[in-house]
């Protein structure tokens, strides 16, 4: 579905990206991991369009989408959950989600999906009249994920899903990107517990210092003894 291509991007002189190459197959849990600092996040907004590339592709679906705006990169079915969940404090679960389906045109379609992310979430049901900003982390997480899926993405990315979130939330957030992923939905998933999102994922890229250093089947990566020394503990 998303191919990488020897990617290299550059905030102002530091050079955050040295080459990235990957391949995200559709209707996967594709993981990226790595340390703090190491370009993951960096690579998530590069595919978004939010980050400019100097050199190398990006192609989804056999279309270069390098040089689009990233309206136009969610249009073709790529949307991000943003680190820090970023959601609309003060409005509404229902009004930040139906700001998600800002593409649809259609009352009825907007209707539905909300009816689907209510689904997923119930818990969002029940809050559904209450400010996002006074949510719990976990619930606000599980906000960001749904008004992401309001767009109905083919791509989803999500950048540090369990970031500040208590390990029975963590269980209960996997379980859900896993659901997605069973629906049917390609995600491509940056997590710094590299435990919980190696058991999760079908395949992972370790990223070190804006370079791919290892690249194999999440059982593989569970397996080998780099990846447990510097990042299973």
């Amino acid at each position: 579905m998303l191919k990488l291509e020897n990617v290299h991007s550059y905030y102002r002189k530091i050079h955050a990206l040295k080459g990235i190459s990957l391949h995200v197959k559709e209707k996967s849990i594709c993981c990226l991991i790595g340390a703090n600092g190491a370009g993951k996040s960096t690579t998530l907004m590069a595919i978004s369009g939010i980050q400019g590339i100097r050199q190398g592709n990006i192609i989804l679906r056999g279309d270069f989408i390098s040089k689009l705006p990233p309206e136009e990169i969610v249009k073709r079915g790529v949307v991000q959950v943003p680190e820090g969940r970023r959601i609309f404090p003060d409005l509404t679960v229902r009004e930040n989600l139906i700001l998600g389906a800002y593409l649809h045109r259609d009352r009825k379609k907007t209707k539905s999906l909300a009816e689907k992310a209510f689904t997923l979430f119930p818990i969002l049901k029940e809050r559904r009249e209450q400010r996002g900003g006074t949510l719990s982390g976990g619930e606000q997480q599980m906000l960001a994920i749904a008004r992401a899926l309001m767009a109905s993405p083919r791509l989803l990315l999500l950048d540090e899903p369990s970031l500040g979130l208590a390990p029975l939330i963590v269980e209960q957030i996997m379980a859900i990107i896993r659901q997605i992923r069973d629906d049917g939905l390609t995600i491509l998933l940056v997590e710094q517990n590299a435990n919980a999102a190696l058991e999760l994922g079908d395949y992972g890229y370790v990223i070190e210092t804006g370079r791919v250093v290892l690249e194999d089947t999440s059982c593989e990566l569970l397996k080998n003894p780099r990846v447990k020394e510097a990042y299973l503990g």
